[in-house]
């Protein structure tokens, strides 16, 4: 009896594509390299996680030091809740949390950002509070609070039935940039791309 056929060989490489929950990946928005007159680049800054999901936080680019800016996100864990804060001064190289990869999202208007505040003429300052209309239109999203439940609070056929939505940064991020698009600030682009990624 002869053997039956091998299995095809793999698709190239090429045919493959990135892929994430069998969907292909966006290309990340169209940013040209250049500012428009008097504006910001916004960034999407991405930390590995590993073996969690990855941080990702905004960050506000100067326009005299590519790695100086501010850097804006949701800090804490979904076990314990996060809290909204913004890095003044913050330089990308001289810091021990350094991003794994940073996706330029979209030029924004300058009218939205306060510069003397952003850099200030000191060192990094941290604030809990927005003070420029770009921070003010991300603050209107709520940062999660605490999400991971232990298996003790919930019990018996509650446990069986409930589905647990844990909310973290990249949902505060994703809840921001739809924000930023009702404001006018940011295009449905970059909206759908960061919704099309979250891990």
């Amino acid at each position: 009896m002869p053997l039956p056929p091998p299995p095809p060989p793999p698709p190239p490489p090429s045919a493959i594509g990135l892929r994430t929950n069998n969907t292909t990946i966006p290309h990340p928005p169209s940013v040209p390299p250049h500012s428009p007159p008097n504006s910001f680049r916004v960034s999407l800054l991405i930390y590995n996680g590993h073996p969690f999901n990855d941080h990702w936080a905004y960050f506000v680019q100067s326009h005299a030091n590519p790695d100086l800016g501010v850097k804006i996100h949701a800090t804490g864990s979904v076990s314990t809740g996060f809290l909204f804060e913004v890095k003044r001064n913050h330089n990308l190289r001289d810091t021990e949390d350094v991003p794994t990869k940073s996706i330029p999202l979209h030029w924004v208007d300058g009218i939205l950002f306060n510069e003397t505040d952003m850099l200030g003429d000191g060192g990094e300052r941290i604030d809990h509070e927005p003070t420029c209309g770009f921070e003010r239109s991300v603050y209107k999203a709520k940062v999660p609070g605490k999400s991971l439940m232990s298996v003790s609070a919930i019990s018996g056929e509650e446990a069986g039935r409930r589905k647990i939505v844990q909310r973290d940064c990249q949902t505060w991020i994703v809840e921001s940039a739809d924000q930023l698009v009702v404001d006018g600030i940011f295009v449905n682009d970059v909206a759908d791309y960061l919704r099309a990624i979250q891990q």
